[in-house]
């Protein structure tokens, strides 16, 4: 190899002069910290690294700490490595009681390696600057065609699987000598390597190596900024922007450190809060960041170094299973929102009911969204959430900032809406203290992932940083070391105060069992669409079935007059009006009359014993529908139940005959439920009417009349029936019987009181008993 070319050269070089071997360790270190050697540690702590060195936590049990390490792995690392390349892989705990190196491909062939003959070991702080091939023997692997992707690299700790409390690393320097623990409770790394060697075998290849989250530890120096964590990463996010962090001097003693789209999040949408602890409770809604993404939730990749311009758009990995895909660079498209549409939940382009309405769009990248709909009352209504690429859907309660409906009506918002792409999140478990400020800034998206300060275009160059700290206990507070400000929407330049809270001291670390929040994105130009809307609420009623009895006994007809009204506020056009009559009665005739202005009726149909039309009802409209029946055999007969109702139109809200099917308005029996699991739903769009007919010779008793309570009434009512006949009440009940001593026509009605919902008309014919004589015939 190159490297040990060199070596040799120098070591000869060095025995002819004499030199002291000291003098040759000094001067291979001098050279090969010049270059790329190494993905891991070394990265971390170059040479002249300032602050204290963070061991690598590597511990996967559900016993210790889970509270500060919610997301335990075997200091897990992944690697992109194509046909004819070696992945190179080291530690310096292999070997060490229980360390082993786990190395998974992506079609899921797992190898363990112990660090036999001491491969794989990497032995002191020399060793780790110099890297491998130089400094120490690596484990290598070739990688076949068949197996280029993303392989999964576990650096399993000397604990192994065991269960162990140890969380307290050595107080030691970034730049200085480490020694690894040794003992089978040990949880910490001291050093790890993950390297690519090219197919020429002539170079080591950097941007290659990646962790999903990182469980570090770091002596709790808090009152001595010179032992602060002061490290460099680069985050590659999934719509394929990177930025470089710093983390400038904070200490989190045992934190867990990762980067994703929304951070604290509930159901994939960003809270944009810290959490006021670090429970499971806590962090329930947080996208498990060992787990493969889906639509809403992204992990972002931490790299080492600047990502290789090799990398694919996607590849093979095994991330926690064999044969999975996961994204790497993919081409970085600026976020703009697109065909912004208002629909009502039941479908209707434009038209709204409290039901809601689906708010639909074209996202020109993932990110997350703010849709902005202003309210004449100045309660502007906000909607963020995360959008994937093309088409979404979200929807909206139909409700201003302040949790109140809007008012029914034609409204026509000037909505605002953008697209937060490239969204990094960098929560912060059990960080106790952040005194300078996170540094994160945005690189440039060329092949040299240029930082440029200088920049005046925040979609190539940022380092704006946003928090909202207003859930954590003392917040505000000075001596408790609180952020300042507290609630940060507005931007902060990282390089002067990128989220500072807490101080170098031993009291009031303010991030101490704390979830810390801080994020930034690249954002669209805000955009504003003026959008037509309506807002639709129309009371619809039938207000009465009224049966005409006059050519009962004559015609043998009844004619019903259907009332039916819209008590607004808005138009009911499309509204459905169904008639059925009953078993017994056939349909002549059937006349819309009485209509008022802006009445329209469409699409009857007429049937034997139904009816059914459109209507078009604006505010207060009006008509009577007349619908002449005949009948056929006796005039005896009980013709229960005729029914006329009125179905709302879809996307608009009928106070008391609005259902709950998806699909919209069925029919009026289903609205009428509103909301009820069984039972009869009680509203004004249904009414019943039965015509009950007797014809009885006078002084007999009638066929007693049984009138169920309606169950939107309390009392019953009716129009005064003969006196001869007996009204008794029971449980629910009304029955009127007995006999007329008169005889004539009889007409009265029983109903429920203060409602029309159901009635009874009863009409009675009582006839003179004809006299029989008898003729004799004389022979």
């Amino acid at each position: 190899m190159f490297c040990v070319r060199v070596l040799n050269l120098l070591k000869r070089s060095l025995l002819t002069s004499r030199l002291s071997l000291c003098c040759l360790a000094f001067i291979i270190l001098s050279f090969f910290t010049k270059n790329t050697f190494a993905e891991g540690s070394k990265d971390l702590y170059p040479s002249g690294a300032t602050g204290n060195r963070a061991f690598l936590y590597a511990n996967v049990d559900n016993n210790n700490y889970t509270d500060r390490f919610p997301f335990k792995t075997k200091g897990t690392h992944f690697v992109y490595a194509k046909a004819g390349e070696t992945i190179a892989v080291a530690s310096s705990a292999i070997g060490v009681n229980n360390g082993r190196i786990i190395v998974t491909s992506p079609s899921g062939a797992i190898n363990t390696y112990n660090g036999g003959g001491g491969v794989g070991l990497i032995p002191n702080r020399a060793a780790e600057l110099l890297g491998p091939g130089v400094g120490y023997t690596p484990v290598s692997i070739g990688v076949t065609a068949a197996n280029e992707g993303i392989w999964r690299v576990e650096f399993q700790a000397p604990v192994g699987n065991n269960n162990s409390g140890d969380i307290t690393p050595p107080d030691i320097s970034a730049d200085a000598n480490w020694t690894q623990a040794t003992g089978n409770t040990a949880n910490y790394i001291a050093a790890w390597d993950v390297s690519v060697r090219n197919t020429a075998n002539t170079a080591w290849l950097s941007g290659r190596v990646y962790a999903n989250v990182l469980n570090l530890g770091i002596n709790d120096s808090f009152t001595n900024p010179a032992k602060g964590f002061y490290v460099t990463n680069y985050v590659l996010t999934e719509d394929g922007r990177a930025y470089r962090i710093k983390t400038n001097g904070n200490n989190g003693h045992a934190f867990t450190f990762f980067s994703n789209n929304n951070g604290f999040a509930v159901n994939g949408v960003a809270t944009y809060k810290s959490l006021n602890g670090t429970s499971t409770l806590d962090l329930a809604g947080l996208h498990d960041p060992r787990t493969p993404d889906d639509a809403l939730n992204k992990t972002h990749k931490i790299f080492y170094n600047t990502p290789n311009t090799d990398l694919p758009t996607t590849s093979a990995a095994f991330i926690n299973a064999a044969d999975q895909t996961t994204w790497l660079k993919k081409n970085a498209v600026l976020p703009i929102i697109t065909n912004l549409k208002f629909t009502g939940v039941e479908g209707t382009k434009g038209k709204i009911s409290y039901k809601g309405a689906k708010i639909t769009f074209t996202a020109s990248s993932s990110g997350s969204y703010q849709i902005t709909i202003p309210m004449s009352n100045g309660a502007d209504r906000v909607i963020n959430g995360s959008a994937v690429p093309g088409n979404n859907e979200i929807f909206w309660d139909v409700k201003d900032a302040n949790g109140n409906l809007v008012p029914p009506g034609p409204i026509s918002p000037l909505v605002q809406t953008f697209l937060r792409s490239a969204e990094v999140h960098f929560p912060y478990i059990d960080m106790e203290i952040n005194p300078k400020g996170i540094i994160i800034e945005l690189i440039e998206n060329n092949p040299s992932y240029t930082v440029n300060p200088s920049n005046t275009n925040p979609s190539e160059y940022s380092d704006i940083v946003y928090w909202d700290d207003v859930s954590i206990s003392g917040a505000g507070n000075p001596a408790r070391n609180s952020s300042n400000p507290v609630t940060n929407l507005i931007g902060e330049h990282s390089n002067s105060n990128g989220h500072k809270f807490g101080a170098y001291s031993t009291n009031n670390q303010f991030g101490d069992n704390r979830s810390m929040d801080t994020w930034t994105y690249i954002e669209s130009g805000k955009t504003t669409q003026l959008v037509n809307i309506e807002i639709l609420k129309a009371d619809l009623k039938i207000e009465s079935i009224s049966p005409d009895l006059s050519k009962y006994f004559s015609d043998r007809t009844i004619t019903y007059t259907v009332k039916v009204q819209n008590d607004g506020p808005s138009a009911a056009n499309g509204s459905r009006l169904a008639i059925s009559l009953p078993a017994g009665l056939t349909i002549s005739s059937v006349t819309p009359t009485n209509q008022s202005i802006g009445v329209n009726v469409s699409n009857g149909i007429t049937g034997a014993q139904s009816y059914t039309a459109s209507l078009d009802l604006p505010n207060q409209g009006t008509i009577d529908i007349v619908i002449t029946a005949t009948f056929t055999g006796s005039y005896t007969q009980v013709f229960s139940n005729t029914k006329a109702s009125i179905l709302r139109p879809a996307d608009l809200t009928d106070p008391d005959a609005t259902g709950n099917n998806a699909l919209g308005p069925v029919n009026a029996d289903e609205e009428c439920l509103n909301g009820a699991t069984s039972g009869v739903g009680l509203c004004n769009n249904i009414k019943y009417n039965t015509v009950n007919g007797q014809d009885i010779c006078q002084g007999s008793n009638i066929t007693p009349i049984s009138y169920p309570l309606s169950p939107d009434g309390i009392q019953f009512e009716n129009l005064t029936p003969p006196t001869a006949l007996i009204l008794q009440d029971a449980t629910g009940n009304r029955t009127i019987s007995g006999s007329l001593s008169s005889s004539g026509i009889q007409l009265f009605y029983i109903k429920t009181l203060n409602t029309k919902r159901t009635q009874t008309n009863v009409i009675i014919r009582s006839t003179k008993p004809v006299k029989a004589s008898i003729q004799l015939k004389n022979n």
